[in-house]
């Protein structure tokens, strides 16, 4: 018969696996994320609840402003009349909602940000390799790589996966090592992609990055990387793929709004840009407390006028700040926004680890910067990854708060 003794034993060793097995399989744009997220949310909700001080620590911690901002979002629903089961606002901020409890559901993991970092180098390895399957098999008939799913929601995925993988640890696995090698691999999954937000971070957050970790050098190896970094831009200008790519996705662009040239496909372009400009006609309309989702488009199709063909059928505004001020307007937005800038403030006064501070500002940098032409935030995959990294530092930050002051917080 199966005990709580028994099964807490059990979870002792299935959870750490749960955690490594997401961070594998979300580069490589696999649910099952979404469903470890749930599961460990679900435990969180019942142990934060099971005392006055867990709940307060939940409270107190990044995670109740999580809370703050998703009861607000209801709050309005309700308001609104919108609280109902059609209402796909309500279910991302019934899933957001409950996986904010990841932390205290990973109580019994030792060292659940080891697991999701080692995890997290099998998955970018995982998807160099599979990328490169797919390329030589397709290289007859190029096309983006889109994993099976949205190209641009891939690329953001293994750049996620990167950074994570990147984060140093005490004595890691011989063959999975600490470096920026993970942030190389992934560069050829996203080149595949052709996503332009993302083809810009991969380079500025590897140049960002290798500076930094290069300072530690001697000095007389610090005075090659400026040669290093040129000779590999050469070397990658070099390519002919590399070049037609970034004609195609980036001169293309400079070429049609700026020159006014018409021989580019820009109809993902002049959409956003229609989207764009309705919302924020209805945005003046509606500053303080949005319209919601459910009305925002009719709403935006009668302010795009003659281009409201353009914009039918959608369900984003392909830009966080637009969609969060439709949403649950400024209010809404200031929640948003400070859901991360308490994270920092709990990762720099939780960490000395500089590795680990800057590799949360890329993740929720990356975030804030995919998300303004994409929407992370209203995709199931996207949001449950952040919130894994999220709640798997929280976690790892309790861990450490119940060390002797004297003990080294090791990774």
């Amino acid at each position: 018969m199966m005990t709580v003794k028994r099964l807490l034993l059990l979870r002792r060793r299935i959870d750490p696996l749960l955690v490594g097995l997401s961070a594998v399989l979300f580069p490589l744009y696999m649910p099952a994320p979404v469903a470890v997220a749930v599961i460990f949310g679900a435990c969180g909700l019942y142990v934060a609840f099971s005392s006055r001080r867990r709940l307060r620590r939940q409270m107190t911690s990044p995670a109740g402003m999580v809370m703050v901002y998703t009861l607000f979002s209801a709050a309005l629903m309700l308001v609104r009349g919108e609280f109902n089961l059609d209402n796909r606002q309500l279910g991302f901020m019934g899933l957001l909602l409950g996986v904010s409890f990841i932390s205290p559901g990973l109580c019994l993991v030792r060292r659940p940000l080891r697991h999701f970092v080692i995890g997290a180098r099998l998955g970018s390895v995982a998807t160099f390799l599979l990328a490169l399957t797919v390329a030589m098999i397709l290289a007859h008939a190029p096309d983006r790589y889109g994993g099976g799913g949205n190209a641009a929601i891939m690329a953001f995925l293994v750049l996620i996966g990167a950074l994570v993988a990147s984060i140093d640890l005490e004595k890691p696995p011989r063959f999975l090592p600490n470096g920026m090698q993970y942030l190389a691999l992934s560069s050829f999954p996203v080149f595949l992609t052709e996503t332009r937000a993302v083809l810009v971070l991969v380079p500025t957050i590897f140049l960002v990055e290798f500076f930094c970790r290069t300072e530690q050098w001697r000095p007389h190896l610090r005075k090659t990387r400026f040669v290093m970094l040129l000779a590999g831009l050469v070397a990658l200008l070099l390519l002919p793929q590399v070049r037609e790519m970034l004609i195609e996705r980036f001169f293309s662009v400079y070429d049609y709004y700026i020159d006014g040239g018409e021989h580019a496909d820009m109809v993902s372009g002049d959409i956003r840009l229609t989207m764009w400009q309705a919302a924020l006609v209805v945005i003046g309309d509606h500053l303080v407390s949005g319209v919601g989702l459910m009305r925002m488009f009719g709403l935006m199709t009668e302010a795009a006028g003659d281009h409201a063909s353009l914009i039918e059928g959608y369900k984003h505004v392909h830009n966080f700040v637009l969609q969060e001020l439709l949403a649950n307007g400024v209010i809404g937005l200031l929640l948003l926004a400070s859901i991360p800038v308490v994270f920092l403030a709990t990762v720099w006064r939780k960490t000395p680890d500089a590795v680990l501070r800057r590799s949360a500002v890329y993740v929720l940098g990356s975030l804030g910067a995919f998300g303004l032409l994409h929407d992370p935030f209203y995709h199931e995959l996207c949001l449950s990854t952040i919130m894994l990294f999220v709640g798997v530092c929280l976690a790892q930050f309790h861990r450490w708060d119940m060390l002797t002051p004297a003990a080294a917080k090791r990774l």
